[in-house]
């Protein structure tokens, strides 16, 4: 047993168990999306005691559904696959427009989306500069209240996404400043009002960024795209670099179908 009184698992078992978990998933297709229970037993190939029992789980998490004596993915799958898709398509059509930003200035260049009360780093284009000490990589992620991308989203979509923030507690950046309430949303109206975010050094000292909100064909906010710079090179040049993101964000938005009315 674990120190909290859980029973510890067999790591081999337990992955053993996911991918046989996996393979009763993937034999559902679009020409059979409904299938009976010995259909699934002869195609994967297991037992058939494993088998029931690996969908009755399935069917407990909310995986797959019982129609009668047929089994069939839920829409939480198909969510999930929804949002991969359109998380390939916005890099893809991100990609480009991020390219010319980041060659044109020279700097890195950040698309962001939201994930909680974080954001997370879907595409970085680096710049000639290449200020790696200010680095978010792909994959990794900040809170929302730092960083331009981050901070673009929450005064976007701030009614859903504050109270996640607030949930997290103490607002403290890495480079030590204290964030209060009521100075985040003072941050987060005046974002809204000029179009786009500014952090300065609330992840790097010495280093700060610009940030715009990225729109779907809906018009919802669900991403952002940022380029970061040494101060020095951001403070003499924020309204060329504003214009430059605040044009980009535009740019990926109607590539995603976002018309602007």
């Amino acid at each position: 047993m674990a120190p909290d009184g859980e029973p510890v698992l067999d790591p081999k078992n337990h992955v053993a168990s996911v991918a046989k978990a996996i393979r009763l998933l993937e034999l559902f297709t679009h020409e059979q999306p409904e299938l009976n229970l010995e259909t699934i037993v002869r195609r994967s190939k297991l037992t058939r005691t494993t088998t029931f029992r690996l969908l009755a789980t399935l069917v407990l998490v909310g995986w797959v559904e019982r129609n009668g004596d047929n089994y069939r993915l839920s829409l939480q799958v198909f969510r999930l696959g929804s949002t991969a898709v359109g998380s390939v398509e916005l890099r893809h059509e991100a990609r480009a427009v991020m390219t010319e930003l980041a060659g044109k200035y020279g700097e890195d260049v950040y698309l962001v989306v939201p994930d909680g009360p974080r954001a997370v780093c879907l595409e970085r284009i680096e710049g000639r500069s290449n200020v790696r000490m200010m680095a978010l990589d792909v994959g990794k992620s900040l809170p929302l209240y730092i960083g331009g991308g981050g901070c673009a989203l929450l005064a976007e979509r701030e009614a859903e996404l504050l109270p996640l923030v607030l949930a997290e507690g103490d607002m403290t950046t890495p480079t030590g400043q204290h964030l209060e309430v009521d100075e985040l949303k003072r941050r987060l109206t005046q974002t809204r009002e000029r179009g786009y975010s500014v952090s300065l050094e609330d992840v790097t000292i010495g280093v700060g960024a610009l940030g715009a909100v990225v729109r779907n064909a809906r018009g919802v906010a669900v991403a952002a795209v940022s380029v970061g710079a040494m101060l020095t090179t951001l403070l003499p040049r924020q309204d060329e670099l504003a214009v430059a993101v605040t044009t980009a964000a535009a740019d990926i938005s109607t590539r995603l179908g976002y018309i602007r009315r």
